[in-house]
């Protein structure tokens, strides 16, 4: 019997490396069609999109029935619980290289507007850190796996030089906007697959050492997402646009549109918080929920694109234009974080949402409201603190039920199937508050700016 079980988990970890190698073909071809100009190759990008779902589904229904039927223990529960999270980031650096190729049909069609160094560069080393992920993950390496936590740096340093020449183009040739807009974009894919290879590396420390090591606050810092205290006059931050009164605010009608679009980004956060609160609420057609916090997804996205196109229109911007590329990102994480516990209830076939499961979802609305009301003072910025204090404590009273409802999956007599399950969901919402804080912490630094 043992030895079986032995062999099922041998079969788990081979497909996750065939779905590891997939991925990785994958990131090959996306980038490989925007060097070459190649619609074949994104046509063959397109075409993987399907087979690395296939085995998506295929690896889920491994793990659920080895849980289920094996009972594991101690390290072999953890492997499990890791290859489903695995799994999971491993299927959303597949849909990230289509969005590449897809960001491709168009940067292609057009004139080349300048040699592609870094965004190669890029996917080299996302897919030299996806494949060592992976290595730590067979090897039970954990000293591989901080290696390619420490990769992670390397690409936000591209992103961001990627960033500033694109920015440089824009400024000087306004025709180049549409162009330079996508490959930033795909610059940004690129980084979001090193988040989720740094991920598995942080699932095979765990696997190995049972500890759990994600550091997202310190992580943020470096990405410029969350900012320790300022003291006024210390020139510890320097603006780097054109600093205006907090009060008696005259904008430019493009100043006005582009803080119509950042309203409206706010807006949909809230607008898939409270689908992903019907849903729980009332849990009787959880695919149709899930559809309509997808399209407040690809709205998120579409947003925005348009936010970060007018951005780079808008040459002199009334606030920082580092600080607002983030704000419009953090925004999108939100809802792209919303999605996500939104599949993992139809995919994991929840029968009920938990009490403490909708508790949660109703402080992840309250922080969506708050983040509506943040981001509706910009730029007069009257009444932001009182928002971003309501979005931390809220994210505190988040993280109190979070912890005690994973402690209370351990007690008594549980299945392990249900257990691994609700942890991650469990997790998945606690994220979702943690995305909420990322956005007041970027309008606080903001507001700190124009006191």
């Amino acid at each position: 019997m043992e030895r079986q079980f032995d062999e099922q988990l041998k079969e788990l970890t081979e497909r996750l490396l065939a779905m590891g190698s997939l991925a990785e073909i994958m990131i090959v071809k996306s980038v490989k069609s925007l060097v070459e100009r190649s619609e074949a190759l994104v046509q063959e990008v397109f075409a993987h999109e399907e087979e690395i779902d296939q085995l998506c589904i295929e690896i889920d229904q491994r793990c659920f029935t080895l849980l289920a039927l094996r009972q594991p223990m101690a390290r072999d529960l953890r492997f499990i619980a890791a290859a489903i999270k695995i799994n999971s980031d491993l299927e959303r650096i597949g849909d990230l290289a289509v969005n590449i190729a897809q960001a491709a049909t168009f940067i292609i069609s057009q004139p080349l507007l300048k040699p592609l160094i870094d965004i190669p560069r890029m996917a080299q080393l996302c897919q030299e850190m996806v494949k060592k992920s992976l290595d730590a993950f067979v090897a039970r390496d954990a000293e591989l796996a901080r290696i390619v936590i420490e990769s992670d740096d390397a690409i936000d340093r591209l992103r961001d030089q990627v960033f500033r020449e694109l920015l440089t183009y824009m400024m000087t040739d306004p025709t180049t906007i549409p162009r330079a807009l996508d490959l930033i974009l795909v610059s940004r894919y690129l980084e979001r697959i090193a988040d989720h290879a740094t991920n598995i590396a942080e699932d095979v420390i765990y696997i190995v050492r049972g500890e759990d090591i994600r550091e997202r606050g310190d992580k943020e810092l470096r990405k410029g997402l969350r900012r320790l205290p300022v003291r006024a006059g210390t020139g510890a931050d320097t603006n780097l646009g054109q600093e205006i009164p907090a009060t008696g605010v005259r904008l430019i009608p493009e100043e006005r549109e582009f803080l119509r679009l950042l309203e409206s980004s706010a807006n949909n956060v809230l607008k898939a918080a409270k689908e992903l609160q019907a849903m729980f609420e009332n849990y009787v057609d959880p695919k149709a929920r899930w559809r309509a916090v997808e399209e407040a997804e690809h709205e998120g996205d579409r947003l925005t694109h348009a936010i970060m196109r007018k951005l780079n229109q808008t040459f002199i911007p009334f606030i920082d234009r580092k600080n607002l590329h983030a704000l419009a990102s953090s925004l999108d994480d939100v809802v792209d974080s919303i999605e996500t516990v939104a599949s993992r209830m139809v995919m994991y076939n929840i029968d009920q949402p938990t009490p403490e499961s909708r508790e949660i979802v109703a402080l992840i609305v309250a922080s969506a409201e708050q983040i509506v009301k943040a981001v509706s003072q910009i730029p007069r910025f009257s009444d932001v603190e009182a928002a971003c204090v309501e979005i931390n404590r809220l994210e505190n009273a988040a993280d109190t039920i979070y912890r005690e409802s994973v402690a209370a999956l351990f007690e008594g007599v549980r299945p392990v199937l249900e257990i691994t399950k609700w942890k991650e969901i469990y997790e998945t919402l606690e994220v979702v508050t943690d995305r909420c804080e990322d956005v007041a912490d970027v309008v606080e630094s903001i507001a700190l700016k124009h006191s």
